[in-house]
């Protein structure tokens, strides 16, 4: 099943970066794009024999056009035909006309035929040519998490954050691998910018009960040694991380009796209002805005349902739209009239993850 699930999940974003990139193409004649066309639709059917021959006839007409190629081998890996696949790319990486796609399902087809080293170089060259393609930071990380260099792998996504912020991928992966650390703050995070940016999928609900996780995580943290001893001067907060912590932290009685729907709601409104006062000037950050924007227009108790109200109890989600049914479209409405976009400027990650994964077996 989870092989079927990448292979969905494969085919979803290779379609969709080819959708992106037929914006761009000038096709030579009606009969190539008629011919990709068909080739796509087979694809997205699953029926990859069909969409190789015509990809191929598009190719015998059009030989000069690498979307062509790249689709053709990207159908080639996924029917399991990793050499094909090698020697479809291998000429545009030769010719330098590769994009970071190109690069990534080359990658994913060395890999496949147990040639990790060879993939890990080919990405170290591409993104020494294209510092800014987050699906080759998302693609090194994933190489290095099958190689259990779990640090490594975080380098990785937090790298490709940095360098390309609106890449979803990497803050998925981020958050996923920070769960497994005492550093939850960037668990939450990242999450909830992943969520925000990929709405509808299943990974996309499964990472809001890994958001409800590592609010549970961040309160128990404070039975694990972190209360200041008696006496003792009050620590001074260095940097955004504990920033975050630090106000999440004070505001615990809140989520006291439970971390349901309801007391997360209050919770986040207050580290909002707290956060505004305290840090907001010195540490301007995307998420935090929107959170603010969603309080001051009326949004933030129904996103908050949106965001954890089914993973925390479904029945009381389902008794509260019957009660609210026009709130979550009018939410889903402005979410996408506002999408989230994080900027460079507002990478506060210090990176340091070396022995972090105190959790993490081996």
């Amino acid at each position: 099943m989870k092989c079927f699930a990448r292979y969905i999940l494969t085919c979803i974003f290779c379609l969709q970066a080819a959708a992106a990139a037929l914006a761009q193409v000038n096709w030579p004649t009606p009969e190539v794009e008629n011919l990709y066309k068909q080739a796509r639709e087979y694809h997205s059917q699953g029926n990859l024999r069909e969409a190789i021959v015509r990809y191929q006839q598009a190719i015998q007409i059009a030989p000069d056009i690498v979307l062509l190629h790249r689709e053709l081998a990207q159908a080639y890996y996924l029917a399991q035909g990793y050499d094909e696949a090698i020697a479809t790319l291998e000429p545009l990486i030769k010719q330098n006309v590769a994009d970071a796609e190109t690069y990534k399902i080359m990658a994913q087809s060395l890999v496949a035929i147990k040639e990790t080293k060879k993939a890990k170089k080919l990405l170290r060259d591409a993104l020494a040519a294209m510092p800014d393609a987050g699906t080759l930071y998302h693609q090194m990380g994933l190489l290095y998490e099958n190689d259990n260099e779990y640090v490594y792998a975080l380098e990785s996504w937090l790298e490709g954050i940095e360098k390309a912020p609106g890449y979803h991928l990497n803050y998925y992966e981020a958050a996923r691998a920070y769960l497994e650390t005492d550093k939850i703050v960037w668990a939450l995070l990242y999450g909830e910018i992943f969520i925000n940016m990929e709405q509808h999928t299943k990974r996309a609900y499964d990472t809001r009960a890994m958001l409800l996780e590592a609010y549970r995580t961040l309160f128990t943290s404070l039975a694990t040694g972190g209360i200041p001893r008696y006496g003792a001067e009050g620590r001074a907060v260095t940097n955004f991380e504990e920033a975050v912590y630090d106000t999440y932290i004070k505001l615990s009685p809140v989520v006291s009796d439970g971390y349901t729907t309801e007391n997360l709601a209050m919770l986040r409104t207050r580290f909002i209002m707290d956060w505004t006062l305290l840090y907001a000037a010195k540490y301007p950050f995307a998420l935090f805005a929107r959170h603010d924007q969603m309080i001051r227009n009326g949004y933030f108790d129904a996103y908050n349902q949106w965001l954890f109200g089914k993973v925390e109890n479904p029945q009381q989600y389902d008794a509260w739209m019957k009660f609210h049914p026009d709130a979550i479209p009018r939410l889903e409405g402005w979410l996408n009239q506002f999408p989230l976009r994080p900027s460079h400027g507002e990478f506060y990650n210090e990176k340091k993850v070396d022995g972090i994964f105190k959790k993490k077996k081996g």
